[in-house]
């Protein structure tokens, strides 16, 4: 029960029969609805037999979709392994170095194997195509990073603002339409102000993506979302790598979205560049 099915399914993908690989495909497209799905619900969406979605999980070494589902939920609620982690006020330098290093290789190691690929690139075909984006967050860790998420965009040109107060993202919410896409940011995924500006922006037809963890709220309620493994506990001996894993996504996001922008794009935002650089060159007053 402690092997991780997440990349297991992925490195399974090639080798199924072509209905088993639609059941794997699906699994990983939204992890969620697998988790609580019956045989005939994942049967439909995958557009299988329901004797497909048996062979699956006999495929991947589970005896039936019970099984399967004990075990995927595990591999979500198991969190990531820096989590094992564990820093001693009488820790001395040279130990503490080595165990904060170790716990960002295993936390980004996890968001390398958990990150849904074909999400990614959902998110990243949204971002490409909106009027202009909204990211929220709250606090200093998503509001932070949502700020983060707007500097990216914007040097790619692309119509973005960033909100952390309550009132502005659901104000900001509001004036988004059907052409617009809202970029939610929480690790709890149950922050109230996040999550009302989510409901206001798709009473307003606007696409959500949402950056969070699994079997939250917001990723339930996201056109798009992008989950994370579990974070670590915030204790004041915790390593706190949870922004670097939000800011890893953001990167993957960003560099996927500059694959898709007009070449014309690119040069504009590199002489942009260039001009912030001369700027800040020795010398400039």
């Amino acid at each position: 029960m402690s092997e991780n099915l997440i990349p297991k399914i992925r490195a399974a993908l090639d080798r199924l029969r072509p209905a088993e690989r639609k059941v794997g495909e699906t699994v990983l497209a939204d992890l969620d609805f697998a988790i609580h799905a019956s045989i005939g619900a994942l049967a439909i969406r995958a557009n299988v037999s329901e004797p497909s979605v048996t062979r699956f999980c006999r495929a991947i070494g589970c005896e039936g979709l019970r099984q399967f589902k004990v075990q995927l939920a595990h591999s979500l609620a198991v969190g990531v392994p820096y989590q094992a982690v564990t820093i001693d006020k009488d820790d001395d330098a040279a130990t503490l170095v080595h165990k904060v290093c170790d716990s960002i290789s295993a936390a980004l190691h996890d968001v390398r194997e958990r990150t849904d690929p074909a999400a990614l690139d959902a998110a990243a075909a949204l971002i490409a195509g909106a009027r202009r984006v909204c990211c929220i967050g709250v606090g200093s860790g998503s509001g932070v990073v949502a700020q983060d998420a707007f500097l990216r965009f914007l040097r790619l040109d692309i119509a973005a603002s960033a909100h952390s107060d309550g009132h502005l993202q659901r104000l900001a919410s509001g004036m988004l339409d059907a052409s617009d896409v809202l970029f939610a940011i929480s690790l709890s995924g149950r922050s109230p102000e996040v999550n009302d500006s989510v409901r206001i922006a798709k009473q307003r037809g606007a696409r959500i993506i949402a950056l969070t963890q699994a079997g939250t709220p917001l990723g339930w309620d996201a056109d798009v979302p992008l989950l994370l493994p579990p974070s670590s506990a915030a204790t004041p001996y915790s390593p706190g790598v949870s922004r670097l894993m939000q800011l890893a996504v953001i990167d993957m996001l960003a560099i996927a979205v500059a694959l898709r922008q007009d070449p014309g794009v690119l040069e504009k935002a590199r002489r942009a560049k260039a001009e912030v650089e001369r700027a800040q060159a020795p010398g400039r007053s």
